[in-house]
């Protein structure tokens, strides 16, 4: 395969996978907390050199994913009513207790499980300062979150929500579309002015997300039709040749 069709299958698979990823953010445009990935792409030279010609030569340039990195800007909050419902509009994350261990999330969609804790759609934990289970008593009453994540009842105090930072959050891998993992021990956030019945919404931007998609597409499209006249072109030029040759 000659250069020019490498660079451009380089350039086809870069497409593909800011497809993939551009798809992605569309599908959670409504998922509370979730932050936009976008793909982190690069030119990468090669120079070739012809020996039997005086110095010099030419520079390639082919294309390649480097991974993707994360729009961390909290999205917009709005009010719910649901006491149990939790935004972090200044930043921060919650932790919960899955089965695979502690995990950051910025969705704070929340309900009282039977047992008392206070847990996610998926039955993950809350947890608190400590790192620990919320456990609410029964009949304690109406809940009141204050900003620094204090729970109280009528009948008092029952503990305070931990909110964690990250020095890095690009450092973060995600587990599904609310989760992460953090690549080192967060930080314990000492102002998470947490927001009582709200939620933070997606920072997923859909109109520009879409304008995006179909540029990208449109690309993929323009380079495969590229290398569909370019396999035509060859496959004509070995005809020709080998009709000279047996001529």
């Amino acid at each position: 395969m000659d250069n020019t069709n490498t660079i451009v299958l380089s350039r086809m698979l870069t497409a593909s996978r800011t497809v993939d990823v551009i798809a992605n953010n569309i599908a959670n445009a409504s998922t509370p907390g979730y932050e936009a990935t976008h793909l982190a792409s690069a030119a990468w030279l090669d120079r070739m050199r012809n020996v039997s010609a005086p110095p010099g030569g030419s520079t390639l340039a082919y294309t390649e994913a480097r991974g993707t990195w994360r729009n961390d800007q909290p999205g917009p909050v709005h009010q719910t009513g649901n006491p149990l419902d939790l935004a972090l509009p200044t930043g921060g994350y919650f932790t919960v207790q899955t089965p695979n261990g502690p995990r950051l999330t910025r969705d704070g969609r929340f309900n009282l499980m039977p047992n008392g804790t206070i847990a996610n759609a998926a039955g993950d934990s809350l947890l608190d300062t400590g790192g620990q289970p919320i456990t609410i008593p029964a009949q304690s009453g109406p809940l009141t979150i204050a900003g620094d994540g204090t729970i109280s009842t009528p009948k008092g105090i029952i503990g305070q929500i931990g909110v964690v930072s990250v020095s890095n959050p690009q450092s973060l891998t995600a587990e599904g579309s609310n989760l992460f993992k953090p690549g080192a021990p967060p930080i314990p956030e000492p102002n998470p002015n947490i927001v009582q019945g709200a939620l933070e919404g997606s920072n997923v931007q859909p109109i520009t997300e879409i304008t995006h998609l179909i540029a990208t597409s449109r690309n993929f499209e323009m380079l495969t039709q590229f290398l569909t006249s370019e396999k035509s072109r060859s496959q004509a030029a070995i005809s020709q040749l080998l009709g000279a040759t047996t001529s």
